[in-house]
C-alpha cells in the first residue's frame, strides 16, 4: 500500500461495548479531506497501461492483451495496433494517484467508486474524468446481508450497516437506501438514516473487512460483501447456521442478481490524454468490443483459458471455477449496451446513473459536491467493422411459467409481502377501465426506472377491487352462491385491471423507446381478498369514508426477490 495514501487515512473509534475492533473502520469523509496527491501534465505513455479489477468483466481485458498482462502482439490490442500492459489494481486510491500523475491516464472501477474520487479529478480540467466504455454490470457477484428481521430495503431505517470506503458498493448503498427511504414514505412510514461503518478492505474475513464485521459484531444489522463471501455468512446462500464461519440467522436480502443494474463496471480517461490521443483510445475501445463478442462465443465453445485468468485475476491458477463463477456474476452489455450508456436519456446510463449515486454520496458525506461527468461522445458507426453485435440476442429473461409458480405460491403462503423489495400503488376510479399515460406517467415512469434497475427481480402487477357491493349483499342476506359470484367476479375484474395497467406500462415503454422484458411481469388478481381497509371476521372491513372506500381501488406493483428461485430467471453473456 501506497505510504501518501495510507498516512492520511484517519481511523474512526467504534463505540463503547463493541466487540469489532476499532481498527476495523476507517473514517468515511470526501478523499479531497484525506488525500493530496500531485497533479502532473500528461505525456504520450509507452505501453499504455490499463488498470484491470478482481471481476469478471476483466476477463475481457485480459482476453483482448492474448490472456499475459505484459505488452504483446497478440490478441486484439496487438490487431488494433496497441502497446498495453495490463496492472490489477482494485483499489481506485491507489488507481487516482497513477492516474493523477499520469503514470497511467486510465481508471478502472464502478461508477460509485469513479464518483468517489471525483472531488479529486473533477476540478483540474486536465484530469477530468472522460467515460469511453461500460464493460457491463454486475449480475450476482455482490450482496447485502442481514440479520433476521430485516427483509426489504425499508427495513432498513434507522440500522446499522457496514461497507468498504471508496469501493465498488458505494452505489449499492445509495441505490439500496434510497429506494428504501421512498417505500417507507410511500407506506406513510418514518425514515430515520442507517449508520454506516466503514473499512479498509472488502474481500474476505481478515482485518479491516465488512464480513470480519458483521461476523463478530451482532450490532451490526447488515454488511455489503461480495457473492463469495455472502455464501460463507448465510451458510452456502441459505441461512447462516452459526457454523463453519457463518452467522446464525444471517441471510442474503438482496444480491445483484435481482439489481443486476446497480453496479456499472466501466473504464474513463483523463480529458488532456483523450484530447492528444482520441484515435489510441477510439482503437482501445474497439479492440474491447471485438474482444467482449470473441470472448462470449468462446465460452459457449468451452475454449477459454480459465488458469491464465484465475492466475492473473485472483492470483491462483488453480482457481479455475472460481475464475468461471466470476464470469458467471456479471454481464457484459457489448457495443448496444455502450450506446443506450452513453444516451442520457436512457434509464440507466453514464448520466443518469451517475447522478443516483452522486446524490447518495453527497447525502453521506462521501462526497463535498455533484459534478457533470462527461462521455467521449463516440460515433459508434465508427466500430461497426467486424464489430456488430448481432448475435446478443434480445431473448426473455425469465421463465414465465416457472416465475408465477413461484409468485403464485409466494402469495398462497402469506410470504410474498416478505419478499417485496418495494412495492407501490396506482388509484383508480369507480367502473374505470382505462388507464391513461398522461394520468398516470408518473407512476408509470417509476415502474420502467425499477425494472431497469431491478432486471432481474419478478414484477408483480396485482388488481384489487372494491368490496362494498359484496359487503351490501351480504348485509341484505344474499345466500353463499350469490356471494361466491361476487368474489369470482371482482377477482376476473381485478385480474383484468392489473393485465390492463401491465400492457398500458409496455406499450408507454415501447412509445419511449425502452424495450422492456414482458416475461419479468407477474400478473395477479386478488379480487376484494386483500382491501387497504383490512379483514374482519373473514371479510373485507366496511370502509368508514370515502377515502378509505377509494383506497381499495388499486393495482400493486410489487418488485420481488426470486434469487432463491433460479430456474425462473435465466440470463445471461448467452448468444
Amino acid at each position: 500500500m501506497r505510504m501518501t495514501r495510507m498516512a492520511l487515512m484517519a481511523t474512526l473509534a467504534w463505540s463503547a461495548g463493541s466487540t469489532a475492533l476499532a481498527e476495523d473502520f476507517i473514517d468515511g469523509k470526501p478523499l479531497s479531506d484525506v488525500m493530496d496527491p500531485a497533479v502532473q501534465d500528461c505525456r504520450s505513455v509507452d505501453p499504455l497501461i490499463l488498470p484491470i479489477r478482481t471481476t469478471g468483466v476483466d476477463t475481457v481485458t485480459l482476453f483482448a492483451n492474448d490472456y499475459q498482462l505484459e505488452p504483446n502482439q497478440g490478441g486484439e490490442f496487438g490487431r488494433n495496433d496497441l502497446n498495453v500492459k495490463l496492472e490489477l489494481e482494485n483499489d481506485i486510491r491507489d488507481q487516482l494517484e497513477d492516474y493523477l500523475s499520469c503514470e497511467t491516464p486510465i481508471m478502472r472501477g464502478t461508477q460509485g467508486m469513479l464518483n468517489a474520487v471525483a472531488d479529486l479529478t473533477e476540478g483540474d480540467d486536465r484530469t477530468q474524468q472522460v467515460a469511453f466504455y461500460q464493460h457491463g454490470f454486475s449480475n450476482g457477484a455482490d450482496a447485502i446481508v442481514v440479520r433476521p428481521g430485516i427483509n426489504s430495503a425499508q427495513d432498513l431505517s434507522g440500522k446499522t450497516i457496514v461497507i468498504q470506503a471508496y469501493g465498488p458498493h458505494v452505489s449499492y448503498l445509495a441505490r439500496i437506501l434510497s429506494d428504501g427511504k421512498k417505500a417507507a414514505q410511500e407506506a406513510g412510514q418514518t425514515w430515520q438514516e442507517p449508520t454506516i461503518l466503514y473499512t479498509e478492505n472488502l474481500m474476505g474475513f481478515g482485518e479491516g473487512t465488512p464480513g470480519r464485521a458483521f461476523e463478530e459484531d451482532d450490532a451490526i444489522d447488515a454488511a455489503f460483501v461480495t457473492s463469495s463471501d455472502a455464501r460463507i455468512l448465510t451458510s452456502g446462500g441459505k441461512v447462516g447456521t452459526g457454523a463453519e464461519g457463518s452467522v446464525k440467522g444471517a441471510r442474503t436480502m438482496l444480491s445483484t442478481k435481482s439489481a443486476n443494474r446497480l453496479i456499472s463496471e466501466v473504464y474513463v480517461v483523463r480529458a488532456d490524454y483523450l484530447r492528444n490521443h482520441r484515435d489510441q483510445i477510439k482503437n482501445l475501445t474497439k479492440a474491447l468490443f471485438s474482444a467482449e463478442e470473441k470472448l462470449r462465443e468462446n465460452v459457449v465453445k468451452q475454449v477459454v483459458d480459465w488458469e491464465a485468468v484465475g492466475d492473473y485475476l485472483l492470483g491462483d491458477p488453480g482457481a479455475e471455477d472460481e475464475a468461471q463463477q466470476m464470469w458467471r456474476d456479471v454481464e457484459t452489455v457489448g457495443m448496444q449496451g455502450n450506446v443506450d450508456w452513453a444516451t442520457p436519456a436512457k434509464p440507466r446510463s453514464w448520466k443518469s446513473i451517475n447522478d443516483e449515486i452522486q446524490s447518495g454520496l453527497v447525502a453521506t458525506g462521501m462526497l463535498s459536491s455533484a459534478y457533470a461527468m462527461e462521455t467521449a461522445d463516440w460515433n459508434y458507426g465508427d466500430f461497426a467493422g467486424g464489430v456488430f453485435d448481432q448475435r446478443r440476442a434480445s431473448l426473455p429473461g425469465f421463465d414465465n411459467n416457472k416465475a408465477s409458480s413461484v409468485v403464485a405460491s409466494m402469495d398462497e403462503s402469506g410470504s410474498l409481502e416478505k419478499n417485496a423489495l418495494m412495492e407501490f400503488d396506482i388509484n383508480f376510479k369507480p367502473n374505470q377501465t382505462a388507464f391513461s399515460p398522461k394520468q398516470y406517467a408518473a407512476k408509470f415512469d417509476q415502474v420502467l426506472e425499477l425494472a431497469a434497475t431491478y432486471g432481474g427481480a419478478v414484477i408483480t402487477v396485482e388488481g384489487h377491487s372494491d368490496p362494498l357491493n359484496y359487503l351490501k349483499k351480504k348485509h341484505n342476506g344474499a345466500n353463499a352462491s350469490t356471494l361466491r359470484s361476487i368474489r369470482q367476479s371482482a377477482r376476473n375484474l381485478s385480474m383484468s385491471r392489473a393485465i390492463e395497467v401491465r400492457d398500458v406500462v409496455l406499450k408507454y415503454a415501447e412509445d419511449r423507446g425502452q424495450t422492456m422484458d414482458e416475461s419479468q411481469f407477474v400478473t395477479l388478481g386478488h379480487g376484494i381478498t386483500e382491501p387497504k381497509t383490512g379483514m374482519c371476521s373473514g371479510d373485507p372491513c366496511a370502509p368508514k369514508t370515502e377515502a378509505e372506500w377509494l383506497s381499495n381501488m388499486r393495482v400493486t406493483f410489487r418488485i420481488v426477490n426470486v434469487e432463491a428461485e433460479a430456474s425462473t430467471f435465466t440470463p445471461i453473456n448467452a448468444w
